[in-house]
């Protein structure tokens, strides 16, 4: 077998016969867009399945391509092979093989590539050489041939644009003196790789510095060149400028990482607003219930009390009845900002149970602690002094409550707190109104006392 230098081959064979194909690894299905029936001499219809495809490859070939067609696919790179086929009437082809794996949106592996009817290739080799010194420097893409030690040996025109350098300063430097500190371990594990055998190929976005010390952005394609022993001998590097690119990305990461920010500072006033009496601006119903459902639960497992103040306003509808919803509404915002100024604790909750009840959460207290709370609630209520002229127990708002303890023991029985502390406020109306009564005692405090 003999060695094939894949430069020479893709830039001086003009008129090979080319083959464009892909395969797809899970299905084992083989489509060919171009060129299979130049080159084989067979329809697209008998060379459909990769299996099919590699009753035409030598057999002394076939293993090596085997090998490097499994190591494309676990590196998802791609593989750059020589071998030869059967062609028409039986004749033997070498053919150069070209392949790129890509994976698809359903994550199966596809390898896209060319194959390359070379078995003339010596016979163009004087007249491609030409072509391939024009075509080295012309290209649109930067072009460069790197030494195994990374030291530049040739570098095309575009390769000096994209770099900064001209061709004397960067054969003068390896491609590690203008790497990017954070890319070069990276870069040089392709590279081993390459040595190694591991691959035939490698590809990755990295930095440069330029001459003039900026920063730019390249697409590196590398592939490793052979001597006609197997040793290595030099890298073929293909270098494209994506810094325009890059800096687009940035520019639509930073767009869409604001965007996700304001989505969430959205979503949490959209959740506040859920969890929010519009009314009052204190916790509602719902969050009442899901914050003292964690709190019974927390208590479950610390083995701790939880307290629970229902207050009530006494005689709400001749509040309405008497100076309007206006007014009634103003007390209600009133006596909600009081609740909230007498709970200190970050733990505790104030909530609006319905139009005229409130709640007061208060994890890890005692009775003692919870009857202090509700005396102070009554406190600051009789300091607020509001109006309630269609009251029968006085010329101002009042408020019966009821007290609750409990220390769990099971999680998820929230609502047999809630029921205690319901049962003690019926108490406390019962008994008059404008009282305290605590769930389980016969004691019932009027206001003021």
């Amino acid at each position: 077998m003999f060695s094939l230098d894949p430069d020479i081959v893709a830039h001086a064979l003009v008129d090979a016969r080319i083959a464009t194909w892909e395969w797809h690894s899970s299905t084992d299905e083989l489509r060919w867009t171009s060129g299979q029936t130049e080159i084989y001499g067979r329809p697209s219809s008998e060379l459909n399945t990769g299996t099919a495809w590699e009753s035409i490859v030598h057999p002394d070939d076939l293993e090596r391509l085997r090998v490097g067609l499994r190591r494309a696919l676990e590196a998802e790179t791609g593989f750059r092979e020589q071998f030869r086929v059967a062609g028409k009437g039986g004749k033997l082809l070498w053919v150069f093989g070209y392949g790129r794996v890509s994976r698809l949106p359903d994550s199966s592996l596809r390898i896209t590539g060319m194959n390359i009817d070379v078995t003339d290739w010596a016979n163009a080799l004087a007249a491609a050489e030409e072509r391939f010194t024009a075509t080295f420097e012309q290209a649109a893409v930067g072009i460069a041939h790197v030494g195994i030690d990374g030291k530049w040996l040739n570098v095309n025109r575009r390769c000096c644009e994209i770099v900064g350098y001209s061709k004397e300063e960067l054969t003068r430097l390896t491609f590690g003196d203008i790497t990017h500190p954070d890319d070069l371990d990276t870069d040089w594990a392709q590279v081993r790789a390459l040595l190694d055998g591991e691959r035939s190929s490698y590809s990755m976005e990295k930095r440069y510095f330029t001459a003039s010390k900026q920063l730019v952005w390249v697409n590196l394609t590398v592939a490793l060149v052979l001597k006609s022993d197997g040793s290595p001998d030099y890298f073929i590097s293909v270098i494209e400028d994506i810094t325009a690119r890059k800096q687009l990305e940035a520019e639509r990461d930073g767009l869409i990482h604001e965007l996700e920010i304001r989505v969430l500072e959205r979503t949490a006033e959209l959740e506040k607003l859920t969890m929010t009496d519009p009314l009052t601006g204190i916790a509602n119903r719902r969050h009442l219930d899901e914050y003292l459902g964690e709190e019974w639960d927390r208590a479950v497992r610390a083995r701790q009390a939880i307290s629970l103040v229902l207050i009530d306003l006494d005689h709400f509808k001749g509040l309405n009845d008497g100076l309007g919803h206006g007014a009634a509404d103003r007390a209600l915002k009133a006596i909600s900002t009081a609740l909230t100024q007498i709970l200190q604790r970050t733990g505790d909750l104030a909530a609006r149970y319905g139009g005229d009840e409130f709640v007061l959460v208060l994890p890890n207290t005692n009775p003692d602690g919870a009857f202090k709370v509700a005396s102070d609630v009554q406190a600051a209520i009789t300091r607020l002094d509001l109006p309630h002229p269609g009251s029968p127990i006085g010329t101002t708002v009042t408020v019966s409550m009821g007290v609750a303890t409990s220390w769990p023991l099971k999680k998820g029985s929230a609502n047999s707190l809630l029921l205690a502390a319901d049962r003690a406020l019926y108490s406390a109306k019962r008994a008059g109104r404008n009282r305290i009564a605590v769930a389980g005692s016969a004691k019932v405090n009027p206001g003021g006392a």
